[in-house]
């Protein structure tokens, strides 16, 4: 053999170990970032671990030790087990940076938004031309610190008066015997949806003032056995128009989804007993709502999840669209628009009886219909327990493996939530190891009604709760977590 082609094979060995010492850097690094993510039961990642550990050793030690076939045997699984590790390796990171962002120790908050009103026909154009006494309704959501943004643009303690009654107040500034108001953005938007009275077109708006909120995170909840809130925001982000408490027993292996109707109309938290719907409640925050049904509902709430209904849209997108099944045929009364409640703009979505693919806008437009339902808000509740299912069902294809980080940053936006990273890893470890969850479902009801909403004397809609369905509802959501 010539000195050259020993020098040939002596920098293929040289070469082939490089590559072996290198797989096994790289399966390390692999076990570390499963390890690190700790998603798996104890059992499952130790056998992990030996088995491809061990077997990427073995190579490596055939590539040193054995004869020239069996080391380009070993060279090929030597790069086998590198791929895997490199590919794993890149999931397993995305994946424990997503746990990270997602399920942390937050600061949540709401903002709350005023606006400084005058009539359309007033000569004021701006702040600085107010004069006179500024009305405000007493009951409002953080007036006091609307007011104080008012006083330091303004330079001067500014005088107000109060009124009781909001139709009185909107009376007062229309005829001039009160040149401005502050008032609540969704107040403001509310009176023209009860009232035939006002129009907008009689009102300008002269300034804005934006207060932000910080909420508590919630109670500290058991790790096995635990309730979550599950709030669903409109467009504007002020009517929690989608409500439900899912309950989850790691021993038991049960999963109970308990669907609230938007309109029902409890005690508001801190309110004195006041009322309202928790659609309209979900101005003052997902943590009102949360509190609130704690209170009225005598259970503990531990965790909440926040969700954003614009972000549905993108999530249903990545993920190729969901399945959905109707029992019936129907025509939404929804457009299949984003962003806006003037269902004239856009086409309306014709749902088969049977089951069908839907994409992101269209998911959405069923998880809002309850006009086109005898049933109303009842159905849609179901609804919208079939969209999280499907949707849930769909992560687990082979699209949204190719498709993973796009459906991460899509998850990112669709969701607040202060539920500890711990909680999610327990559950995903019993589902690995074999848990068979028994998913159920059940709906509180309740009875047609109007009466004063939003904190205001403002009358709507609103359903009055069927208690005999609240307490058998609240019976077994005890049974699932005691």
């Amino acid at each position: 053999m010539t000195k050259r082609k020993k020098k040939m094979n002596a920098n293929l060995l040289a070469f082939l170990k490089v590559v072996g010492i290198f797989s096994v850097a790289l399966v390390l690094f692999f076990l570390f970032f499963l390890y690190r993510l700790d998603v798996l039961p104890t059992h499952y990642y130790l056998l992990i671990s030996i088995i491809l550990f061990g077997l990427d050793l073995f190579a490596v030690f055939a590539i040193f030790k054995f004869k020239k076939v069996l080391k380009w045997i070993a060279f090929v699984f030597v790069c086998v087990f590198s791929c895997i590790s490199s590919v794993g390796s890149y999931y397993l990171y995305h994946t424990d940076a997503f746990l990270n962002q997602s399920f942390r120790n937050q600061k949540f908050g709401y903002n709350t938004t005023y606006y400084l009103i005058t009539a359309s026909e007033s000569s004021k154009k701006e702040v600085f031309d107010i004069q006179g006494a500024i009305a405000y309704y007493k009951g409002s959501n953080e007036i006091t610190k609307a007011m104080e943004q008012l006083n330091k643009k303004m330079e001067q303690e500014m005088e107000y008066q109060a009124f009781d009654d909001v139709i009185t107040m909107f009376e007062s500034v229309l005829s001039g015997s009160l040149e401005t108001m502050l008032v609540e953005k969704t107040n403001f938007d509310l009176v023209f949806q009860v009232s035939s009275t006002f129009s907008k077109e009689q009102y300008k708006v002269l300034d804005e003032y934006t207060i932000y909120t910080e909420i508590e995170g919630g109670n500290s909840g058991n790790d096995r056995k635990f309730n979550v809130y599950i709030g669903g925001n409109d467009f504007t982000e002020s009517y929690m128009d989608f409500n439900m408490i899912v309950s989850v027993n790691l021993n038991t292996k049960k999963i109970l989804m308990t669907s609230l109707p938007r309109d029902f109309y409890i005690p508001v938290s801190g309110y004195n007993g006041s009322k309202d719907t928790l659609s309209y409640m979900g101005a003052r925050g997902v943590e009102t709502n949360r509190k609130s049904l704690e209170e009225f509902l005598g259970i503990s709430l531990d965790y909440f999840v926040k969700i954003n209904t614009n972000s549905l849209v993108g999530i249903v997108d990545e993920l190729g669209g969901i399945t959905y099944c109707s029992d019936t045929s129907y025509t939404t009364t929804h457009a299949l628009i984003l962003g806006s409640y003037d269902d004239s703009k856009g086409n309306k979505l014709h749902v088969q009886k049977g089951c069908q693919r839907f994409n992101g806008i269209e998911a959405l437009t069923v998880a809002r219909e309850r006009k086109a339902f005898p049933d109303g808000d009842r159905q849609r509740q179901k609804n919208c327990q079939q969209i999280i299912m499907a949707i849930l069902k769909e992560f687990g294809s082979f699209k949204t493996i190719t498709n993973y980080n796009n459906v991460l940053e899509s998850l990112s936006d669709l969701y607040q939530t202060n539920i500890p990273r711990d909680v999610i890893t327990n559950v995903i470890k019993y589902t690995i190891d074999g848990a068979e969850w028994n998913i159920e479902s059940q709906s509180m009801n309740g009875s047609d009604s109007r009466n004063y909403v939003h904190m205001t004397n403002l009358t709507d809609y609103v359903m009055e709760p069927n208690m005999d369905s609240v307490q058998e509802a609240v019976a077994r959501i005890k049974e699932i977590i005691n």
